[in-house]
């Protein structure tokens, strides 16, 4: 499987946490009816500007969230959170491996790696079929409803 590069960085299972995390914040203010600049939201899901910029610009791609520059510029849902479902936002990112990697990686060698590769790779293709099959039933709104329900 070729590996895609996102401003050179690769799309990883991280960017998944991180995606829905800042989507999820974005809901919640929402209410507030503001854009919220890239460095806030990478301050509120603890990570790099540039990295939350890069994921912000899949979501933006993919007409989940919308970007605005300038002064008053920065991100807001282009969506309800009851329409985006978890599926749409982790194909949004163009992933480069299914979310349950490593297991490929050990049937490179040894003596019995060889003759696994093809079950790892069907049991993988099925898990990532069931995974998105859930993803599909779940929203960001569920997340918020969750999130911040205390």
């Amino acid at each position: 499987m070729g590996i895609e590069k996102c401003g050179g960085a690769a799309a990883t299972p991280r960017w998944f946490g991180y995606a829905l995390q800042s989507l999820v914040y974005l809901a919640h203010r929402a209410e507030n009816d503001s854009r919220c600049p890239s460095g806030e939201i990478a301050y509120k899901v603890s990570t790099e500007a540039t990295l939350m910029r890069r994921i912000l610009a899949k979501l933006a791609k993919a007409g989940i969230v919308e970007a605005r520059e300038g002064r008053d510029g920065g991100y807001y849902l282009r969506k309800s959170p009851e329409s985006i479902t978890l599926a749409e936002v982790y194909r949004a990112l163009e992933m480069t491996e299914p979310l349950c990697t490593g297991m490929m990686d050990t049937a490179e060698g040894g003596q019995i790696g060889p003759d696994v590769r093809d079950a790892f790779s069907e049991l993988m293709e099925e898990t990532e079929r069931l995974m998105i099959g859930l993803l599909e039933q779940k929203t960001v709104a569920d997340l918020v409803n969750r999130t911040f329900s205390c």
